[in-house]
């Protein structure tokens, strides 16, 4: 007789696509800041401070410097933190948790962004921890990330589910024995909570 599937005892959230997206204008209003060019070679700076590892202030003051621009590293940081919750999304999580499953934010993260949400958002009156990479040392969609998390909370992998916008950190999760639900932008709130019934989360 086959082995029932373990029970899920932790849904995992990314932020960005998913529980809260970015203000309608920001990357408008960052390239215009930036100039021509800007928006790709500062996400690309962006992706080397995930870990926390690299100061993105830094990388931003030589990244303008470099390229004439009279703006400051502190203004394009503020654009990065324009940033609209979801509250629909949030009241899912709230059910969740009141079944009893724990409930975290897994998020990639550069430190002043995520500070920022730390201190500013209210994710801790949704979900019991959050985990953003700057903080962890490992960023999506490498596994190590998604065995950390389970390692601070006590569970097999197999007791978690992980919902995720980018697919490549969707199979980041699922190379670390995880459960793992793509959250594609045209995906509905209907499909989610079918996707997550099928995997047996309880409370919706």
């Amino acid at each position: 007789m086959a082995a029932s599937p373990a029970p899920v005892r932790a849904l995992l959230m990314d932020a960005d696509g998913v529980v809260q997206y970015p203000r309608a204008g920001w990357l408008k209003e960052m390239a215009r800041l930036g100039g021509p060019g800007f928006i790709p070679e500062v996400f690309r700076n962006e992706l080397t401070t995930l870990t926390g590892k690299v100061d993105l202030r830094d990388l931003l003051v030589e990244l303008l410097q470099r390229r004439g621009r009279d703006c400051t590293a502190d203004e394009i940081l503020e654009i990065w933190y324009r940033i609209e919750v979801d509250e629909v999304m949030l009241g899912l999580v709230d059910r969740v948790r009141a079944a009893g499953v724990v409930t975290a934010l897994a998020t990639n993260q550069q430190s002043y962004r995520g500070g920022y949400m730390l201190a500013n958002l209210p994710y801790g009156e949704h979900f019991d921890h959050q985990f953003h990479s700057f903080e962890v040392g490992l960023a999506k969609p490498d596994p190590a990330y998604f065995e950390h998390i389970v390692a601070v909370l006590g569970i097999e992998p197999g007791e978690a589910v992980f919902v995720d916008d980018v697919f490549a950190n969707v199979r980041g999760a699922t190379a670390a024995g995880l459960h793992a639900v793509h959250f594609a932008g045209t995906d509905t709130y209907g499909h989610l909570r079918c996707r997550l019934r099928a995997l047996g989360v309880p409370g919706l």
